[in-house]
C-alpha cells in the first residue's frame, strides 16, 4: 500500500477526487475552486496531504488532505478537510491508512487535537470514524455537518497503528 506524502505533481489526482467528493456529497455546487488556484493554495502551503497509490492498478485510490489551526487555550491544532478513498478501493484499509498517516503528522507536531466535519447522512463514514478510540463527536451544525474530534490520548495511540 504504497502512502506517500502528495505533491505538486498529485495535484491533478487530487483535485479530481476533491471533485469526486463534492459530487458523493451532493455539494458540487459548492466547488468554486479551479485546479489552477488548488494547485497555487497548495504550493503556498494552505494544505498538505497524503496520496495512497494501490498497488494492482497503479492508480490513486485515496487521499486526505489538513491544514493547521491554532487554539490560544490549546496550543497547535489541525483541520482534517478531506478524506476520501475512491469506491473501487475501499475495504482495502487505505482509509484507516490515510487517517493514521495524519495522526502522525499530528503526534509529530505535538497538535493538541484533530477536528474534521461529516455529513449526518454519510453512515459510512459515520461508522469509520467511531471505530478508533479517541473520537468523539462534538456539535451538529444547521447545514447538516456532524463535527468530531480526536483528543490528543487518540492521536498517540491512533499514529501507533502505522
Amino acid at each position: 500500500m504504497p502512502l506517500r506524502v502528495a505533491t505538486k505533481d498529485d495535484i491533478p489526482d487530487l483535485f479530481d477526487m476533491l471533485v469526486e467528493l463534492a459530487i458523493f456529497e451532493k455539494l458540487d455546487h459548492e466547488v468554486h475552486i479551479s485546479r489552477e488556484q488548488f494547485g497555487r493554495d497548495f504550493e503556498d502551503g494552505c494544505f498538505r496531504g497524503f496520496i495512497v497509490i494501490d498497488d494492482e492498478t497503479e492508480r490513486p485510490a485515496g487521499m486526505v488532505l489538513y491544514h493547521y489551526t491554532y487554539d490560544c487555550w490549546k496550543g497547535k491544532t489541525m483541520s482534517m478537510d478531506e478524506l476520501i478513498v475512491r469506491p473501487e478501493y475501499r475495504q482495502k484499509r487505505y482509509g484507516k491508512l490515510l487517517w493514521a498517516a495524519v495522526a502522525q503528522v499530528a503526534k509529530e507536531r505535538e497538535v493538541s487535537h484533530i477536528m474534521w466535519d461529516v455529513l449526518d447522512w454519510n453512515k459510512g463514514a459515520i461508522n469509520f470514524y467511531h471505530s478508533v478510540e479517541g473520537v468523539f463527536d462534538t456539535t451538529k451544525d444547521n447545514e447538516g455537518f456532524l463535527r468530531y474530534k480526536m483528543s490528543k490520548e487518540g492521536i498517540e495511540r491512533f499514529a501507533a497503528t502505522i
